[in-house]
């Protein structure tokens, strides 16, 4: 999921909802964010309950310390 909000920031998509659109049928997309071909998109609504618990849980923190702390940032 963190994953997928990285794309949306970097390619400018400007909802949820157009994001699981495009990972629907770019492979490139599906690629990055570890979808096979085959494997189902998640729904919209996945990014809207789960948002606060990412930001909120250990894993947004160690990404963004991870990020931040990177030689070439």
């Amino acid at each position: 999921m963190l994953s997928a909000l990285l794309l949306q920031v970097f390619y400018g998509i400007r909802s949820e909802r157009q994001l699981i659109e495009q990972l629907d049928y770019n492979l490139l997309y599906r690629w990055f964010v570890g979808l096979s071909p085959d494997d189902p998109v998640w729904d919209p609504t996945t990014f809207t309950k789960n948002r606060e618990r990412l930001q909120n849980g250990d894993v947004f923190t160690k990404f963004t310390t991870r990020l931040l702390n990177h030689s070439q940032v």
